[in-house]
């Protein structure tokens, strides 16, 4: 095979390994829009595109108002149209659905202005980082955490029907079935939301110092605590400070202490195996300078 056939396959082969990969991407929505090409790029401001319409919401621009520095012919489409319109839009008659990612479900019974707002916060103060999108699916909707920097009682009223028509304080969660206090637990290690009802500092705490969790079985003491302690710690310290291990250690050698090979000569003892996964764990109660009173004189021997 000749050189110029050569170059022909690969420079065909490297376009089936082009659309494979763009194949792979993200599918967008109806349309193409880089924030950062006009806030930062062309130092556009949010007000040169959006305006607040009668109900005090704000508006996307429409074909008029891009027009207003794009040349478009809405009589002969071409392939210009897609440089904002993606082939999905195109095929559909360019029409605009889902150009953006939909709303939390919590977004359901908010009561929110921008009009009321204006001149009170900037754009970036909600909408972090918009003006380095490059993509309208990028876009993440401002939260409860955002909402609170300001709704904090103080520069702004904290009260749930200020911008909610269903959520109430006094009122449980669709998510507090029946069952609820049984798996909260678990729940609340992803969920941070719980605080926005729940403030106050100790309500974890008031529960749980007088109710042990339901893993707390008769035989948790001398079969699972040390393993659980080790992969999370933190959900141990809301009711356990840290003196609470040594003070119960110091007196009580753990289970694992009395396996008959705990201290043997050997690389493949107990305490030598324990130490190696989790050190840590020896730290509750020893310090580095114990293993060297026993490791200073001692060759461990091979099997």
């Amino acid at each position: 095979m000749d050189k110029k056939n050569s170059l022909i396959l690969l420079v065909a082969l490297m376009a089936i390994i082009g659309l494979a990969i763009s194949g792979c991407k993200k599918e967008e929505g109806s349309l193409k829009f880089n924030h950062q090409l006009h806030v930062v790029d062309n130092e556009m401001e949010c007000s040169d595109c959006h305006a607040a319409g009668k109900d005090g919401k704000m508006e996307n621009p429409d074909m008029d108002k891009c027009s207003e520095c794009h040349e478009i012919d809405m009589e002969h489409p071409s392939e210009d149209c897609l440089q904002c319109h993606s082939l999905k839009s195109s095929l559909n008659d360019y029409a605009v659905e889902e150009a953006v990612p939909e709303k939390p479900k919590g977004y359901s019974d908010l009561i929110f202005t921008h009009e009321a707002h204006e001149g009170i916060a900037e754009c970036s103060d909600c909408h972090k980082g918009i003006d380095k999108q490059e993509s309208l699916q990028d876009i993440e909707w401002p939260d409860m955490f955002t909402c609170k920097k300001c709704h904090n009682g103080d520069d702004a009223p904290i009260d749930c029907e200020v911008c909610h028509t269903k959520v109430r304080k006094e009122i449980a969660p669709p998510s507090h079935h029946g069952d609820w206090a049984e798996h909260h637990g678990f729940e609340s290690r992803f969920d941070k939301s719980c605080q926005f009802c729940h403030e106050e500092k100790d309500f974890c705490q008031d529960c749980h110092q007088t109710k042990k969790p339901r893993d707390h079985i008769f035989n948790w003491k001398t079969t699972q605590h040390g393993q659980d302690a080790t992969h999370d710690r933190r959900l141990c310290a809301v009711c356990h400070p840290a003196s609470y291990c040594s003070d119960c250690h110091r007196s009580q050698k753990p289970v694992s202490h009395a396996r008959a090979d705990w201290m043997a000569y050997t690389r493949e003892n107990g305490h030598a195996e324990a130490a190696h996964h989790n050190f840590r764990s020896c730290n509750v109660c020893h310090t580095r300078s114990d293993c060297d009173k026993c490791h200073q004189n001692v060759i461990l021997r091979h099997k």
